[in-house]
């Protein structure tokens, strides 16, 4: 089964990348997604088995649901399954090829300075190249392959928080595709205000938290060597995405991992690169079955979640997009991702059934950034504390809960946040 799985994963890599000037390649690696979740179903552990499997099968009855309703989806709504996203995190494995042989520096600060010095690092970079900055930091954090619960909290928060206001992220995307017309510099400014004040509260809460852990802790070190693959990474997304605006930025952080990591190799030995290459193809992307295939269930679940939805209506109570509106769909938003609802759904929901308010663009825009970067951190089956349990084997559903707390004041400062995102628009 993991031959097969190889074969599957190198195809949706393939596939992804090539949807770039093909957009129809797009529904096969959709396709191929499928596939991967039914291989993958047969040889995860048991703990993604069971989360898979109740992915799978509440998808799968939504889907019976909005088919009974009346709702039959399109094609292209049956094959958008992750397979961006699986295609990302497939080609971000390459990466390891280039990252882990030379030894992690030794820090020169400690203790609760390495806390902030990391948080930003991993804010930073995640802002720009999304979970593969989780994947580079958090592979260097790991000790073997597992992460420490302070580890765990400061890389779901410093990670998260970036939704609020990067357009780099699938955030910003699927909020201004619901909301065309969305003032991109609204969203930034608002964002980060709401960001300054969410990072300084959670990332000092977390050194209070393991104030007694932290002697010793040197996070993540950021030197030359050490951000020599993330900074050509930042530099290379910036540059594709600048010149071709319209794909998306997970498509190009794929050719961009993919990319640096054959220039690097090639670099080093152009006579073992192309084995090294395959043997990763063979023996290393098998080695995410775990996440990839919670990913594609996920998918699932947001195939027949979207159908439901599109087959239901509903009665509106207020005539108006106000403010306080804005903030009860944030909150609305929010609570969804908690019981398993991605945040691309309810974001795409919220907007079908607020859509006869003609509410103003960039106020809704900005309350599904909100509610996607507040529920990433405390959503149990998120697409960040699902892919730390299968990247890292964290408890997700604990890290959830400890983050719980976060999102309440993510929730209480929307309102603040949203007030000025009105006044600016």
């Amino acid at each position: 089964m993991n031959a097969v799985m190889a074969v599957i994963l190198t195809a949706l890599v393939i596939t992804v990348g090539v949807s770039i000037a093909v957009p129809q390649a797009t529904l096969v690696a959709g396709a191929l997604t499928l596939l991967a979740a039914v291989v993958g179903l047969l040889i995860v552990r048991r703990v993604q088995l069971v989360i898979s499997l109740v992915l799978v099968g509440c998808g799968i009855a939504a889907l019976v649901a909005g088919l009974i309703l009346g709702h039959v989806p399109t094609v292209p709504e049956a094959l958008t399954v992750n397979q961006d996203l699986i295609g990302m995190l497939a080609s971000v494995s390459f990466l390891g090829l280039i990252t882990g042989a030379s030894p992690p520096r030794t820090p020169r600060f400690t203790g609760a300075k390495a806390v902030w010095r990391t948080a930003a690092a991993v804010h930073l970079l995640g802002s720009v190249i999304n979970i593969s900055a989780l994947n580079l930091i958090g592979g260097r954090l790991s000790v073997k392959g597992r992460l420490s619960r302070l580890n765990e909290l400061l890389l779901s928060r410093s990670f998260s928080a970036a939704a609020f206001w990067s357009p780099f992220w699938g955030a910003n995307a699927a909020a201004i595709a619901y909301a065309p017309g969305a003032k991109t510099n609204v969203l930034v400014v608002c964002g980060l205000t709401l960001t300054a004040v969410a990072f300084l509260y959670s990332i000092t809460a977390v050194v209070r938290r393991f104030r007694g852990e932290l002697d010793g802790y040197h996070g993540y070190a950021l030197s030359v060597s050490t951000l020599q693959v993330p900074i050509a990474l930042v530099v290379l997304v910036l540059t594709l995405h600048l010149l071709l605006p319209d794909v998306p930025i997970t498509r190009l952080v794929l050719l961009s991992a993919l990319g640096v990591t054959v220039v690097v190799l090639m670099a080093r030995s152009a006579r073992t690169a192309p084995d090294r290459l395959v043997s990763h193809m063979r023996f290393g992307l098998p080695g995410m079955t775990n996440e990839l295939t919670l990913f594609a269930a996920a998918g699932v679940l947001a195939i027949g979640l979207s159908s439901l939805f599109s087959a239901v209506q509903l009665t509106l109570l207020v005539t108006e997009f106000t403010v306080p509106v804005a903030w009860l769909a944030t909150i609305v938003m929010a609570l969804m991702s908690l019981i398993g609802v991605h945040p691309v759904i309810s974001i795409a929901a919220v907007a079908a059934i607020i859509a006869p308010l003609h509410p103003d663009p960039t106020l809704y825009a900005m309350c599904g950034m909100i509610a996607w970067g507040g529920s990433a951190a405390a959503g149990p089956i998120s697409g960040l504390n699902i892919f730390l349990n299968g990247r890292f084997q964290a408890d997700n559903f604990a890290i959830a809960r400890m983050n719980l707390l976060y999102l309440v004041l993510i929730l209480t400062l929307a309102g603040p946040v949203l007030m000025l995102c009105n006044l600016m628009s």
